[in-house]
């Protein structure tokens, strides 16, 4: 194997306990796409069905880009036992030669993970380009079906105006573009950060 073959890989476990970050040396998609259905990620998604397949414990990915985000039922009571799995699912993927992604499946997502693809190209191309001037920027902790939990991040955690921006700003851009969303719920942690709001 050269050194170019050798497939680069560090884990973050997240806030969210029942989630860990996997930044790769390459790029895996160009876009961002999730699924919570192991059918789905079988016929579309090879390297989100070897994740899958590595650890029951697995009930949704995310790829974009050069990440790829894991999200579990429960939190582990140790995430190096499961980086490990996942990690060295993603290594012999990728030094199989298999592709990440399969061209055209974005247009077969179905049910929630539809639902939450639109959800994700409205902060992507509506929302984090207004709150970037602001210095912040909105995105999924998770959702439950149709039930969103965004988070506020940069400029936005704290801010005395974030409330507003949430219900007057963010939940109607996302509510007009796709009208199926039920709950929207705030999962910032404003009291934290550099700018927390009392």
């Amino acid at each position: 194997m050269t050194e170019t073959d050798q497939v680069h890989i560090t884990a973050e476990p997240q806030a969210d306990p029942r989630k860990c970050l996997f930044r790769v040396d390459r790029t895996l998609y160009v876009g961002m796409i999730y699924t919570s259905d192991p059918a789905f990620a079988e016929s579309w998604m090879p390297l989100a069905k070897a994740l899958f397949d590595a650890n029951d414990q697995i009930q949704g990915v995310r790829i974009a880009h050069g990440e790829l985000t894991v999200r579990t039922a429960e939190a582990p009571d140790d995430w190096r036992e499961l980086a490990r799995a996942c990690g060295a699912a993603i290594r012999a993927h990728l030094q199989a030669g298999h592709e990440s992604v399969k061209e055209g499946a974005e247009q077969h997502l179905a049910g929630d993970d539809a639902i939450r693809h639109r959800v994700q190209q409205v902060i992507d191309s509506d929302l984090n380009p207004a709150l970037a001037a602001h210095g912040g920027f909105v995105e999924i902790l998770d959702n439950d079906g149709l039930d969103f939990y965004l988070n506020m991040g940069g400029g936005c955690q704290g801010c005395g105006a974030a409330a507003a921006t949430m219900r007057q700003g963010i939940e109607v851009a996302i509510r007009e573009k796709v009208p199926e969303v039920g709950n929207i719920f705030d999962g910032t942690d404003h009291a934290a950060g550099t700018n927390p709001y009392m």
